[in-house]
């Protein structure tokens, strides 16, 4: 094989609040996990280093977001050697579908093999040897942003190194704060900001998302009524670790780009 050949994918790095232990089965580290966009196999990597520069731009500028619906064994049969998450998208699933087809259409223009089943959004948390009622009864939904666009090399002994990478803008980050806790959201609609401020919450505490509702939000106060809302219902049903979300927080608007930020300063 030649030397310069590596075992080459694009997929999408992703971020949540990972349990701390697992079920049996040889366990992919956290860093590692991610959902894969395009499986190329054996191939010189200066050759597509060359083309990366015309590698198809996604539609959205921030991480989409969403949350683990169920656990998945695959290959779906009789003796599956992985165990996966499903992941539910809460925005921008047409678009992370529309990525796909995009870098499908790509690197078929620029012959490389490609695999046209549609795309499964999972992310493989560990590969056999495991038990399947062990994992089922361990699965607890969570909170999952994609945090960039990678072209890895596959290194074997379920170890992955990211040699090319597309930025995303963070759906949300935590900043350092005086008094309460607080986090730097970033949106393109308040709609974004409701969701994405939900999501920063839930991951401090994942069981918060389940009271997450489908509204359409017009202006700030609304956006941050709706959120302690939910910040009420989840600590009549089972006690919540967040006491509401201030109104005071700075927002401002990167007309140019499109973007809205707000420092969401959350009371504990």
């Amino acid at each position: 094989m030649n030397e310069n050949n590596k075992r080459l994918f694009f997929g999408l790095s992703l971020e949540a609040p990972w349990p701390t232990s697992y079920p049996k089965g040889r366990i992919i580290q956290e860093t590692m996990r991610h959902i894969t966009l395009a499986f190329l196999g054996n191939f010189s990597f200066s050759k597509l280093e060359k083309e990366l520069d015309h590698f198809p731009k996604p539609a959205f500028k921030i991480g989409p977001v969403g949350e683990t619906s169920q656990v998945l064994f695959l290959p779906k049969g009789h003796k599956p050697r992985v165990v996966a998450h499903e992941i539910s998208w809460l925005v921008d699933g047409e678009r992370i579908e529309m990525l796909h087809k995009n870098v499908l259409d790509w690197l078929e223009k620029l012959d490389y093999p490609v695999d046209r089943r549609p795309l499964l959004s999972h992310v493989t948390i560990a590969r056999a040897p495991f038990e399947n009622k062990e994992w089922e009864e361990a699965f607890e939904e969570l909170p999952i942003f994609v945090s960039g666009i990678h072209l890895y090399e596959s290194l074997g002994n379920l170890h992955y190194k990211s040699i090319w990478e597309y930025s995303l803008i963070p759906c949300f980050e935590e900043l350092e704060h005086t008094a309460d806790v607080a986090f730097q959201v970033c949106g393109t609609s308040f709609h974004d900001l409701y969701i994405h401020g939900a999501l920063a919450l839930s991951f401090s505490y994942p069981p918060f998302l389940t009271f997450l509702e489908e509204e359409k939000i017009s202006d700030f106060e609304q956006l941050v009524r709706l959120l302690n809302v939910m910040i009420t219902k989840c600590d009549a049903q089972m006690g919540c670790p967040f006491k509401a979300v201030s109104y005071h927080g700075n927002f401002r608007e990167d007309k140019e780009n499109g973007l809205l930020y707000w420092e969401m300063i959350v009371d504990v």
